[in-house]
């Protein structure tokens, strides 16, 4: 066979990618230091490391001399702010983004604050877990989820656990040392640790990348040795950047699977419920003498693996035999696909217990592989599948997609929208439905990021949706014409009285038609789901702050007096002392030259044909598009009522459930970077983009 690292069809390499270079983290003070752990501490996050004062390089008298007699030395605070500034402000350090300052409630309080040390710890460790979510992607501007942990575990001794186990329920390094660290935490002596952090840890995401290349000062990471000592994990995925969007491979360390890894699994006493395979990271069959499906075979058939419930399969693609001759490709291409591809499938069945399994940049789904395939599948993703079509994606709903409950295809070329039309009948417990039809090259330096199909949709075609369906997400729907847009459209008019379940509702679509034609068919068909699905949210009460906020309030409604805003409330007065409500009569505002006319003449009635005249006219421009409509744009139809199409939005059922419903239209082509106006300006923008109005009284702020 040759070699593993060629990608589908047309041997796909990509140009290399600059990965920027992390900035170094010069802590302000000892406690910064402390804290950020993340550099790679795993052993010492409860012990405080001793204060070091930071000493400067002795200056020669001459020179010290010399420098103060042409500047003198500043004194006081004006000397200490000027320190300040100047060592926030390094040379090569990234500007720190601008945060929104949270408001803080400065509302009459009962000023009572919960006894949060009393919570059970399960509770504090799932309140950390949910605070420190939203950190994950901060790490780069100092507020990482790590440091906030630890400074978590270091305010007392009744959240040092919880905020520890919320940490170290995954601990996924971020650089090449840290899974070192981390190995050398774990063989520590339990009663020199501050818990048992082997039991903790149940999670643990690593990307290729921080255990192909070698640390500074180490040698090459051994995964084995790591997993043989976590007995409860559950969820392991070594993923790589070629893996998600744009898909493509980037360069890496050559590293596969240990031999002993299942072993070192078994040995763990660990059962997985999450794992992911990637074909290039498998041991190859002419370098190390294993067949690749077997290996997988052999490891889904150990005890580590009899409990998995989620699989995630990325970039297993058809080889062909290096042996065969040239006038035999063809046939022997097929021969290999079709073996690989039964050989594939058979390594998966061999999984009992799987209701998630996932395809990201798989060409071995194709053909009949979806008949070899578990049929009891809860959920379903196939992403960057070239050879996935409608055709085979029905094929298998029609007995796999009854226990079907989430459905996921993103970025597929070839796959269409018409499985669409049995899509009630083939999956009637179907909750979510999400579809995103960008394409992405496979190079660069060239773009050939196109469908391969001829129309999205058929015009005779009308999707059918389950009644149980609760996210709808169809996003960058292109190459089909406004009829069929609009039969999709329709449909979930049609069919809103059974869709009761519906709360999440998006999708943008792209129809190439006049300006003109699709203003109009935007305006009626935004206008009109809206109007079915989204929610009328209502304003929070504004007294709500504290519980003696809303009492004051109740009592002030209570006596009957006035609260016109929530400040009202923050005096200490008595309510009987506060202004009663008194009946005043608000006059219209007149224009000071119609005062007489607006006084003499009666109020203007109200003109119901207005409404009726626009509706109209998007009737007769919608007309063009094969829009069923009725009546004549003339002042007589007009001013006798309600045309046909009002007619039929009155007996539209409105659902209203919906939180979120985003309807966009437009004639744009979707490609992998948008780009603006401001992309094309002739010169940059004139003023000083880098200033700060708060830059002196913050203590982040750079220079460059």
């Amino acid at each position: 066979m040759s070699a593993r690292g060629t990608k589908r069809r047309s041997a796909r390499q990509v140009a290399d990618r600059k990965q920027s270079r992390s900035i170094y983290y010069e802590p302000e003070t000892d406690e910064d230091e402390y804290v950020g752990s993340e550099d790679g501490d795993y052993a010492l996050e409860l012990q405080p490391s001793p204060k070091r004062r930071k000493t400067k390089p002795q200056t020669p008298a001459a020179a010290r001399t010399r420098r103060d007699t042409h500047k003198p030395r500043r004194t006081g605070s004006k000397a200490q702010e000027k320190k300040k500034q100047s060592s926030s402000k390094r040379l090569g350090a990234p500007l720190k983004p601008k945060t929104k300052r949270e408001t803080v409630y400065t509302g009459p309080s009962d000023n009572k604050i919960p006894d949060w040390t009393s919570l059970p710890i399960e509770i504090l460790r799932d309140v950390f877990l949910f605070a420190s979510q939203s950190m994950q992607e901060q790490a780069a501007v100092g507020s990482s989820k790590v440091t906030w942990l630890m400074r978590a575990a270091h305010t007392c001794r009744a959240f040092a656990i919880p905020a520890l186990e919320a940490y170290y329920q995954s601990p996924n390094p971020s650089n090449t040392l840290q899974p070192h660290h981390l190995l050398e935490l774990l063989q520590m002596p339990k009663d020199k640790t501050y818990i048992d952090y082997r039991v903790k840890i149940k999670s643990l995401e690593v990307d290729v990348n921080r255990i192909a290349y070698v640390a500074t000062g180490r040698e090459r990471f051994d995964l084995s040795s790591l997993v043989r000592l976590l007995p409860q994990l559950q969820d392991l995925q070594i993923t790589r950047p070629s893996d998600s969007p744009p898909y493509r491979k980037s360069r890496i360390g050559k590293w596969t699977y240990p031999q002993d890894f299942v072993q070192a699994l078994d040995e763990s006493g660990a059962r997985l419920k999450t794992w992911r395979w990637t074909g290039d990271l498998i041991p190859d069959a002419e370098s190390d003498g294993h067949d690749p499906y077997v290996f997988m075979t052999v490891a889904h058939t150990s005890k580590a693996f009899d409990r998995l419930e989620r699989l995630v399969l990325c970039g297993f693609h058809g080889f062909l035999s290096s042996s065969t001759l040239p006038e035999q490709t063809e046939n022997a291409e097929e021969d290999d696909n079709r073996l690989q591809e039964s050989k594939f499938a058979m390594a998966i069945s061999q999984l009992p217990h799987v209701k998630d399994l996932s395809f990201v940049s798989c060409d071995l789904v194709m053909g009949k592989f979806f008949e070899r395939i578990p049929k009891n599948l809860e959920k379903l993703e196939l992403s960057n599948c070239l050879e996935l079509t409608s055709a085979m994606l029905t094929a298998y709903l029609t007995t796999g997609g009854l226990q079907l409950r989430e459905l996921t295809l993103n970025h597929n070329s070839a796959l269409d929208l018409t499985f669409l039309t049995q899509l009630k009948a083939f999956c009637p417990r179907l909750e979510v439905l999400k579809m995103d039809l960008t394409y992405y090259s496979e190079k660069m330096n060239y773009n050939d990021a196109w469908a391969m199909y001829d129309h999205l949709l058929a015009e005779d075609d009308v999707p059918t949706w389950p009644s149980t369906l609760r996210v709808l997400e169809l996003v960058n729907l292109q190459k089909w014409e406004a009829k069929a847009a609009q039969n999709l459209f329709r449909s979930l008019v049609d069919d809103a009285k059974d869709l009761s379940d519906l709360r999440h509702l998006v999708i943008q679509a792209h129809i190439n038609i006049p300006w003109r034609d699709r203003v109009q068919f935007r305006d009626q068909w935004i206008e009109r789901l809206n109007t079915v699905y989204l929610r009328r949210r209502e304003e929070p009460n504004p007294y709500l702050g504290s519980l003696r906020q809303y009492r004051l309030y109740k009592e002030a409604m209570a006596n009957g007096h006035a609260v016109a805003s929530p400040v009202d409330l923050e005096s200490d007065e008595e309510p009987s002392a506060r202004r009663r409500l008194s009946h005043v009569r608000v006059t219209p505002h007149k224009a000071p030259a119609d005062v007489e006319a607006f006084a003499d003449a009666d109020p203007i009635p109200e003109m119901p044909h207005r409404a009726a005249r626009r509706s109209t006219r998007v009737a007769t421009r919608v007309e063009s598009l094969n829009v069923s409509t009725a009546g004549d744009d003339d002042s007589s139809s007009e001013d006798d009522g309600k045309s046909e199409d009002e007619s039929k939005e009155s007996d539209v059922f409105v659902q209203g459930l919906c939180p979120i419903v985003d309807i966009r239209i437009d004639n744009q082509r979707p490609a992998e970077n948008q780009f603006t106006a401001d992309n094309f300006l002739d010169s940059e923008p004139s003023g000083d983009e880098d200033w700060r109005s708060d830059a002196e009284d913050a203590d982040d702020g750079y220079a460059w």
